[in-house]
């Protein structure tokens, strides 16, 4: 997977952008339910992606990846 994350940016920026909505739909899920600890294990896994996208692309916004994660869009 590294490759896609690397080589190919309009492909990797689709990948990341689908983890994001996909993470941000389960912790909003969460939240609204009132399950603190799944959000926060949610949360967690994103820091992970983070973490690792930012250690494979220079340009990553790792801030910006966890803000679109935890916006609240209600």
């Amino acid at each position: 997977m590294t490759y896609l994350i690397t080589e190919n940016n309009a492909l990797a920026e689709e990948v990341i952008g689908k983890i994001s909505e996909v993470l941000g739909r389960g912790h909003r899920a969460a939240v609204a339910a009132n399950e603190p600890g799944e959000a926060r294990a949610i949360l967690h896994v994103a820091h992970a992606f983070a973490n690792e996208l930012a250690a494979a692309r220079e340009d990553f916004d790792r801030t910006g990846f966890i803000r679109e994660i935890t916006d609240d869009r209600s």
